[in-house]
Formats: structure tokens, C-alpha cells, sequence
């Protein structure tokens, strides 16, 4: 963000109000609007060699040296600026303005909030404080601010602000008309479209972030092509997103955002070999950024290279031990380790740190659940499944039904899985093998036939399909099954199935 110049003025509390001095501020603003450096250096010298309080004067110094890169000068010049005149508006918001860029957004405040008391109409001041208001959350204090900047002194910046803030307070329906007036008004800067519609795609408007995308002659700046990757990922286009971050990482060949996003979008399709060369490479370029280690970590889980995954994670969790998707990552890794002890000690911190995330008691109910400590797990399944109706998490509920003596209650969870997801190959093994110890012979030999033709390798399947077959006297039927699971065996534990529900990483 650049630093605001105040063009000075004729002041009644300077002691010596020659008209010399005042004719070189003149001087020295326009070199510093010119870029003329040095000459308003030269200028400035001279005015402070005179009048070493002069608030114009350290003001302006102030710029010059935010704009050599000396921020720390700058800093001690507009903060005598103030010490001289308090009220001197141009020297608050130059340095509310270099606390941003600074990243102090606190002591940012408090200054533009002593800028606004000074100028209430200022469009700069209001649209600072917004931005500062909507970083901490308070999206109606940031609409508050942003209020009072005309429609004449509208940015792309005020749009953002605005567009964030309304996402925030879940004023969704104002973003098809927000999105119009910001294409309406956009300058045409890439950086700023392709910031917009990001934003866009991520509360769902995917089809007005392409049009803002593609609306004006830029589709081949990078900022462009990054962000049509990642709406055309958003809206599950994936061939496109590909296409899109190709073209944007040979503009930028070690970009790792990009190679981060071509790597989701590998795994999205299930190309994972894919996914991994991408975040290897993206380890060459940023070897100890964590988001990267996250999703190298995230795609080899995937891929059962648990050797790669699981040191990847205890690193996470070492440097970050209080961040839920690094906790959670490791309790996954464990969990395909088969250390169910270590994976419910994690899980039940992640919990703690996340309340409301189904995913967390989801998989503490089937570490839970493989210890044989039914109740526990079943209570940690019901929670998940109140946070978010989940099949997955019912059919593990009926499973503790079933470890229970509930058949009852079993087969009543296991058909509503079924009707919820016809295509659960382990829901219809269940139930079949449910009815099967009902008596229900009928009913179990067509829900175990539709699994084992969802998933011709489940051993339970075949195994209780076999017996089903047998009581019906179809031996030589019955003998096909009970060779299917006797060479299904020798390969595989019979385990209830449990889907990995990864979390979403850190936003960084």
C-alpha cells in the first residue's frame, strides 16, 4: 500500500513562516510525486536545518524515507511529526498506513482511529479502518466504515473489504449485485480480480467468479490463469483448473501455491502419483513451509505410503502442537499404523480443540470401536452423526449395535444406510449378515449378493453369503464362497470399513 502525501500548508504556529520554506515543501512534494528522491531529500534537509519541529517537514521525510525502504526512520519521523503538531493529519495517516504494511494492525488502529476523529470524511482513513475491522472479524464495524466512503472514491480495495464482510456476516444474497459493481468498476487490475473471485468461489458463486475472470483482456497475466485454476477446481472442472495453473506455472515455474493447487486438483481425480510430484517439487522450492509438508503429507496417507506420511506429520505436530488439522493428521497416521491406542489419546485432544467437527469424533469412535470399547465408540459416533448425518458414521453405529447383541437396532442403522446410499458395499454385508443370523435368509442372500457385486473382494461378504447359500442348500454355491474367502483371508484382516474424513488444512 503506498504511503499518502499531504501537500503542506501555510501554518500560523511556525515560528519563522518564511515564505522560503514553505516554497520548498512545495518543492519537495512534487519530487516526491515525481520520484525525485533525493532532490526532495535535498529540499527537506534544508527546511529541518531551519526548523528542525517543522510537522510538514518530518512528515515528508517520513515518506521519503517509507519510499527508500527505511521504514523504521519513517516511523520516527512521522511519530515526531505528531510530537510537534498532534493534530497534523497527513503525519497520521502515513504512519497508520506504514503500521499496516509493518504488520502492527493494533497500533495501526489506534492511530487511524485518531485520523477519523481528525478527518470523518477522509475515503482513506475509513477504508483502512474497515480492512483493520473485517482482519479481526467484525465484519458490521468494517460495513460501519465502509459506509461513509462516496461512490466517487470507490476502490478495488472497498469492494474486497465489502465482499469479505458480507460473506462474513452470511449476507450472501448481496454478492450478485456486489460482484456486477465491482466489474462495473474494476480498474482492471489482475491482482484485485483474481482476489474477488476467489472470494467469490468460495461461498459458492463460482459462475460469476469466472465472468469476473474473464471479462476483460487478461486471461494471460498469472494472477488470472491462478485464479481460473482455482474457481475452475471450485466448480469441479477439473480438466480446466488443470489446464488454467498449467499455463500459470510455466509463467512461474517454482510457484508453490500453484503447485500446491495442481497438486488438489491431481488428487481431486485420483491421480495421485500426480499430486505427489507436485508437492515434491514444491518441497524443493519451500522445504519447511508447513502448508506444503501438509499436503505431501495429506496426498502419501492417500496413497498408504505411510513411511513418507507419518514423520511428515509427527513434524507438524512437533513444531505446531496446538494446530487441529496437524493433530488430526498425525492421529490419521497412527490410525493406518494401527496404533489405535496412540490414535485415541490424539483424537481425544483434537476434540477438545475442535468441538463441532464431525470428522474428529468419527474417527475416535472407530479407534474406539477396533479396542473393543463399545459404548465409548458409540457415543463418540452419535456425536459426529448429530454434527453431520453422515452413512459412513451410521453404518459404524450400527456396527456397535451389532457388537452389542442389538440386532434390532443394527439392521434398523444399517437399512437406513443403505437407503441413504445404495452403493455402501459394507452397509449391505452388514445388514445380510444381520439377516442372515435373524433367520431372514432371503433378505441376507440379496444384500449380500448386491455386495459382493459393489465390492467383489469383501471377505465377510463372501464368507456369510456362503452360509447363506448353504442353509438354502446351494453347496456347490456355497463352497465357491467359502473358497473366495478362504483366498481373500490369506490377504486381508477382516476389519470393519472406516473412511479417513481428512480435515481441512490451515489457512495460510
Amino acid at each position: 500500500m503506498l504511503l499518502f502525501v499531504v501537500f503542506p500548508v501555510v501554518r500560523a504556529q511556525t515560528t519563522n513562516g518564511s515564505d522560503v520554506n514553505v516554497n520548498r515543501l512545495a518543492e519537495a512534494v512534487d519530487a516526491i510525486d515525481q520520484g525525485q528522491l533525493p532532490q526532495a531529500e535535498g529540499l527537506l534537509n534544508a527546511v529541518l536545518t531551519a526548523l528542525p519541529r517543522d510537522p510538514d517537514a518530518l512528515n515528508l521525510m517520513g515518506v521519503v524515507r517509507a519510499k527508500q525502504g527505511r521504514p523504521a526512520e519513517a516511523e520516527r519521523l512521522f511519530r515526531h511529526a505528531l510530537a510537534a503538531l498532534p493534530s497534523h493529519l497527513g503525519a497520521h495517516i502515513n504512519l497508520g498506513e506504514l503500521l499496516l504494511t509493518t504488520n502492527r494492525p493494533e497500533q495501526a488502529m489506534q492511530i487511524l482511529l485518531s485520523a477519523h476523529k481528525l478527518a470523518p470524511e477522509r475515503p482513506e482513513i475509513n477504508l483502512n479502518l474497515a480492512t483493520l475491522y473485517a482482519d479481526k472479524g467484525n465484519y458490521q464495524q468494517a460495513r460501519e466504515y465502509l459506509r461513509l466512503v462516496p461512490r466517487t472514491a470507490l476502490t478495488d480495495d472497498y469492494f474486497l473489504v465489502m465482499l469479505r464482510s458480507a460473506i462474513g456476516l452470511k449476507r450472501l444474497d448481496e454478492l450478485p449485485e456486489l460482484a456486477r459493481e465491482f466489474q462495473a468498476a474494476n480498474s482492471g487490475n489482475p491482482d484485485a480480480q483474481a482476489e474477488f473471485a476467489m472470494l467469490l468461489a468460495k461461498a459458492g458463486f463460482n459462475d460469476a467468479a469466472l465472468n469476473i475472470l474473464t471479462a476483460r483482456q487478461n486471461a494471460t497475466s498469472f494472477p488470472i490463469l491462478y485464479a481460473l485454476g482455482v474457481v475452475s477446481a471450485a466448480a469441479k472442472q477439473y480438466h480446466k483448473a488443470e489446464e488454467h495453473l498449467t499455463a500459470a506455472l510455466a509463467l512461474k515455474p517454482s510457484d508453490v501455491a500453484t503447485l500446491r493447487a495442481l497438486a488438489r486438483v491431481a488428487r481431486a481425480t485420483g491421480n495421485f502419483e500426480k499430486a505427489l510430484s507436485h508437492l515434491v517439487q514444491a518441497r524443493r522450492v519451500a522445504r519447511d513451509s508447513p502448508a506444503v509438508l501438509y499436503d505431501f503429507g495429506v496426498t502419501a496417507l492417500q496413497m498408504g505410503l505411510l513411511l513418507d506420511a507419518l514423520p511428515v506429520f509427527e513434524r507438524l505436530h512437533r513444531d505446531y502442537p496446538r494446530e487441529p488439522a496437524y493433530l488430526y493428521g498425525l492421529a490419521a497416521a497412527y490410525w493406518t499404523k494401527g496404533e489405535t491406542i496412540e490414535t485415541t489419546r490424539l483424537l481425544n485432544t483434537y476434540v477438545t480443540l475442535q468441538p463441532r467437527d464431525p470428522a474428529g469424533f468419527y474417527l475416535l469412535g472407530a479407534a474406539l470401536l477396533r479396542q473393543q470399547r463399545i459404548s465409548e465408540a458409540q457415543a463418540a459416533l452419535q456425536r459426529s452423526n448429530s454434527l453431520k448425518a453422515d452413512p459412513d458414521t451410521e453404518y459404524l453405529i450400527g456396527v456397535c449395535f451389532d457388537k452389542a447383541g442389538n440386532r434390532t437396532a443394527a439392521i434398523d442403522a444399517f437399512r437406513r444406510v443403505v437407503q441413504s446410499s445404495p452403493n455402501h458395499a459394507a452397509a449391505h454385508a452388514a445388514l445380510g449378515a444381520a439377516y442372515r443370523e435373524a433367520g431372514n435368509y432371503a433378505e441376507a442372500r440379496l444384500e449380500l449378493e448386491r455386495a459382493i457385486e459393489l465390492d467383489p473382494n469383501d471377505l465377510r461378504a463372501n464368507y456369510q453369503l456362503g452360509l447363506v447359500y448353504a442353509k438354502l442348500g446351494e453347496k456347490e454355491a456355497a463352497q465357491k464362497r467359502f473358497d473366495r474367502a478362504d483366498a481373500l483371508r490369506s490377504r486381508q484382516h477382516d476389519q470393519e470399513r472406516v473412511i479417513l474424513k481428512l480435515v481441512e488444512p490451515p489457512q495460510n
